[in-house]
């Protein structure tokens, strides 16, 4: 499993900061949050892509990993409070590892906020989707049934850590109304894809708002250049964004 930490910058180093954990989603892997975790680091957050193989083991395996990351992060005095950005399953994985972590509980004043791409918070219909002999090597299909006893819809919702949810307006792995979570502090729809969004320029843009505020807000065109966040410029082509991939490679490790 590969683990790539992106450190916050020199002027940080003095004084305690914030972390945000990265999880990618299903068929994914860390690279898919490049962008995101770039636009991050520079906004002075210490960004941890945590990478896990997503064809292979159970939700509740990676979670059980996820949790070990996040009690390490609660070990260090230099960090102040733990935020989290995902996508797709990774959203679910994150929700049981903060479940099996207990953070909520032990570590009250150090729970951020939880910011989720497209998450499959009551199922997504591509389970639906028979896999015959096959199905006991996905086990976290089963996991992210729509079925109201599947493990995503009995997973106890954050109770101390503002949820913030983003979807994707043409998606066909995860409905809107799928994403909805009960207590949520904030929702809205961008108009791209599944695997698009979280590469999407005003998804980083409310990524970063809602970590730092609370709340997802839509900068209109005109009032672009009263910014306050510091973004990490994309381009886009409709909805297809071509990530920027520069400091990125030399500050992976493995």
């Amino acid at each position: 499993m590969n683990r790539h930490l992106l450190k916050i910058s020199d002027s940080h180093d003095h004084v305690t900061h914030d972390l945000v954990i990265a999880t990618h989603g299903f068929l994914s892997n860390g690279k898919s949050l490049d962008p995101i975790a770039d636009s991050l680091t520079s906004a002075g957050y210490e960004t941890l892509v945590w990478d896990y193989p997503s064809l292979r083991g159970s939700i509740l395996s990676h979670a059980s990993r996820l949790t070990a990351v996040i009690q390490q992060a609660l070990g260090r005095p230099d960090i102040e409070r733990i935020h989290f950005v995902t996508h797709s399953m990774g959203g679910i994985i994150t929700r049981a590892a903060i479940a099996q972590s207990r953070m909520e509980t032990i570590a009250k004043k150090r729970c951020g906020r939880l910011l989720m791409m497209a998450p499959p918070n009551r199922g997504s219909w591509l389970t639906r989707l028979p896999l015959g002999p096959f199905a006991n090597r996905f086990p976290q299909l089963a996991e992210l049934s729509e079925n109201e006893s599947s493990l995503v819809n009995q997973l106890p919702r954050p109770h101390r850590i503002d949820v913030g949810v983003i979807a994707a307006q043409k998606d066909w792995i995860v409905s809107q109304s799928a994403t909805h979570l009960d207590g949520q502090a904030d929702h809205t729809v961008i108009p791209t894809s599944h695997q698009r969004l979280v590469q999407h320029p005003l998804a980083i843009e409310m990524t970063l708002r809602f970590l730092e505020e609370g709340r997802l807000q839509a900068v209109a065109e005109s009032d672009a250049v009263a910014m306050t966040i510091p973004i990490r410029p994309l381009t886009e082509a409709g909805d297809s964004v071509q990530s920027q991939h520069t400091a990125t490679d030399r500050r992976r490790a493995a």
